[in-house]
């Protein structure tokens, strides 16, 4: 999906406020030894920190199965290097300082291998990671951490988001639908969601399109999108570009509708799949609206995304995945071309020094054409999603159909 530019997907969602946390955890699959190395035969665990309460709990309650879904297929054809994978999850309650204490937990009391992150505020764990030598892997869009190449223990699955250039993607895609006139909304208290919204209005303007509507100040997960709606059509906006969660988005179109307003255009980086399905509020405001995905739709039906669908079905996803059973899946897939790299019973400096020099990773191609450089700290800029390329999926119905043209596939066009 994204042109990591955004993070559309990779996306760049948001990350976070500031309002005192809590965590929990819970074991998936059976413990195993961890810490620094691993036996060749016993069990790697691994920690995986995601927004399960809070305001960005609305795209993150299903990051689990998306885990679960990669860690059955990998420890059903006999795991990586004779180990199996376990994994133990941790909520961040949707706040830094819960991802902070997340990260602590799975650390010092689970003794986890390594971390797998699908959340909006991870950045509150990092310092505290990269002092103890873990690595993590994950979506990378809760912001400028993952550009900063001291932090060695960060590799981003989709590919690093740059917040100082701009993709053309975003704006090539909504112009190809007709859009003459763009429009994106951003949070507040995310400077990773205002960079993303200041990036696509660029990447219109390198278009050739008219800069419409932008507001990045809006409340995190707010949906109250009344006046935002009403802003958008008084400024003759006819294509949305809104890297949001989906509670916000869901409700923006709900808005737009209410007062008659319809584009040639609106695209979410969040709600593709069971995020939308499961309201049928959302479905009946979406309708024609498109839908990024972390790389191709489950709907595209090649090789990597039926087996994406098969290791889904193992627990019970048997329909189009959603943004976090996306992100999950793919960064799962990332950790296990580190861990094959690393060979067996490896260090963490090891696995992470293994995985820096992957320089071609798509996921066993559900990224493709895209190829993640590992050791790039600044892989592409903003605009649009996963990897310099917008994947993206239209709602009909309550069924979703590849949109014409994709992916879309961008190129620096200038900074931001």
């Amino acid at each position: 999906m994204r042109v990591k530019a955004l993070s559309i997907a990779s996306v760049v969602l948001l990350a976070v406020t500031a309002l005192t946390a809590c965590s929990s955890s819970k074991s998936g699959t059976a413990s195993g030894n961890s810490g620094s190395t691993q036996g060749t035969s016993g069990t790697i665990k691994l920690g995986v920190i995601t927004d399960l309460s809070g305001p960005a709990s609305s795209g993150f309650i299903s990051t689990e199965k998306g885990i679960k879904a990669f860690v059955n297929g990998i420890n059903a054809d006999g795991g990586i290097n004779g180990q199996q994978l376990s994994y133990v999850v941790a909520d961040t309650a949707s706040t830094a300082p819960g991802a902070l204490t997340a990260a602590q937990k799975l650390v010092q009391s689970d003794k986890v291998f390594a971390i797998i992150e699908v959340s909006t505020v991870f950045y509150g764990a990092e310092p505290y990671l990269l002092k103890q030598g873990v690595p993590v892997v994950g979506g990378g869009f809760d912001g400028p951490i993952w550009n900063v190449a001291t932090n060695t223990n960060l590799f981003d699955s989709a590919g690093t988001t740059s917040y100082t250039r701009v993709n053309s993607a975003a704006g090539e895609y909504l112009k190809a639908h007709g859009v003459t006139t763009c429009g994106t909304i951003g949070y507040s208290s995310s400077v990773s969601a205002q960079k993303s919204a200041t990036g696509i209005m660029k990447s219109c303007a390198a278009a050739g399109l008219k800069q419409g509507y932008i507001n990045n100040q809006v409340p995190f997960g707010s949906t109250d999108m009344g006046a935002i709606a009403l802003a958008i059509k008084n400024a003759g906006v006819d294509g949305m570009y809104v890297p949001v969660v989906p509670a916000t988005g869901f409700a923006l179109a709900a808005a737009l509708k209410q007062i008659g307003v319809t584009l040639k255009s609106f695209l979410l980086p969040t709600g593709y799949g069971g995020d939308l399905l499961e309201s049928s509020a959302a479905v009946t405001a979406a309708q024609g609206y498109e839908f990024a995905s972390v790389g191709a739709p489950i709907e595209t039906d090649n090789a990597a995304t039926k087996k994406f669908a098969a290791d889904l079905a193992t627990v019970g996803v048997t329909g189009a995945p959603t943004f976090a059973q996306q992100e999950a899946y793919v960064s799962m897939s990332a950790f296990a071309v580190g861990l094959k790299a690393a060979g067996a019973n490896p260090s963490r400096a090891a696995f992470m020094t293994a995985l820096r020099k992957v320089n071609d990773f798509d996921a066993d191609g559900l990224l493709a054409p895209s190829k993640i450089d590992f050791s790039n700290f600044n892989q592409f800029g903003q605009g649009a999603g996963t990897a310099g390329c917008i994947f993206a999926a239209r709602l009909t119905g309550t069924k979703f159909t590849v949109v014409p043209g994709t992916p879309f596939c961008g190129k620096d066009v200038g900074s931001m």
